[in-house]
Order: C-alpha cells, then sequence, then structure tokens
C-alpha cells in the first residue's frame, strides 16, 4: 500500500454529488462499505495484479445509504493485490466439486504486492486530474 496527497484529504462533500462525480470519473463504490465509512475504487488492471487507487470516505452526518448525507475524505493510497488463479486442492478435499461454490472468492497470495513505480505515477496523474476538476 502506497498513500498519496490529494485535495480530496480532508474536504467533505454530500454522498450524491460525492457518487456522481467520483462514478463519472470510473470509480466504483467498493462492496464492503459500512454506515459509517466506505472506499471508492479505480481499478487500473485486475491481472495479474488486482492494482487499484481507493479513496476512503467516513461519514460525518446522516447514514451513508442516503445520498444527502456528508462525508469526508481520507488519504487516498493505491493497492496491488496477487490473487490466485485456478483451483484450490485444499478446498475441493475438503469439500467436493460444489466447494468453489460455498466459497466464491480465493484469498490473496500476497495482499500487499509490491507496487510499481509506473502505477505511482498513473495514481498521482488520476488524482491530479479530479483535483483540478474540484477546483
Amino acid at each position: 500500500m502506497i498513500e498519496l496527497s490529494s485535495a480530496l484529504e480532508g474536504k467533505r462533500f454530500e454522498k450524491g454529488f460525492l457518487d456522481g462525480f467520483l462514478n463519472g470519473n470510473g470509480f466504483t463504490l467498493g462492496g464492503g462499505w459500512e454506515y459509517d465509512h466506505a472506499y471508492y475504487d479505480y481499478i487500473f488492471q485486475k491481472e495479474p495484479y488486482y492494482d487499484v487507487l481507493r479513496i476512503p470516505v467516513f461519514v460525518k452526518s446522516g447514514n451513508f445509504d442516503q445520498p444527502s448525507s456528508k462525508l469526508e475524505c481520507g488519504r487516498p493510497f493505491l493497492l496491488r493485490h496477487c490473487y490466485q488463479y485456478g483451483i484450490d486442492d485444499e478446498k475441493d478435499a475438503l469439500f467436493g466439486i460444489g466447494g468453489g461454490l460455498l466459497n466464491q472468492f480465493q484469498k490473496p497470495i500476497d495482499k500487499d504486492a509490491p507496487i510499481s513505480d509506473k502505477l505511482v505515477v498513473k495514481g498521482v496523474e488520476l488524482l491530479e486530474r479530479i483535483d483540478r476538476q474540484l477546483h
């Protein structure tokens, strides 16, 4: 994980605005949001690594699922996960052929794989573009 500076950090927005703005710039709301925080992700690639720029947001008023809630942006960061591909033999032995239906998501081989300089440049450029659009 590498944290990146951004003018977004510490700024507050209504969720409805932030959803529209970030979605319009290629971000998606991470599926693991909670009522007090969430992450907006920009996926650079999914294979061979899962490279993502993640913007954390924290609920300052209201409930996260309401467009009028107030969110504060945290410090963006880059992540690189290296996932396993293929069949997980150990799980298949324990759960039989249908085991994959019980556990769709495999754990990463390396959840904090080294991040290339090229990815850092892409992340910085994307944040600069977003910062310019907000000013």
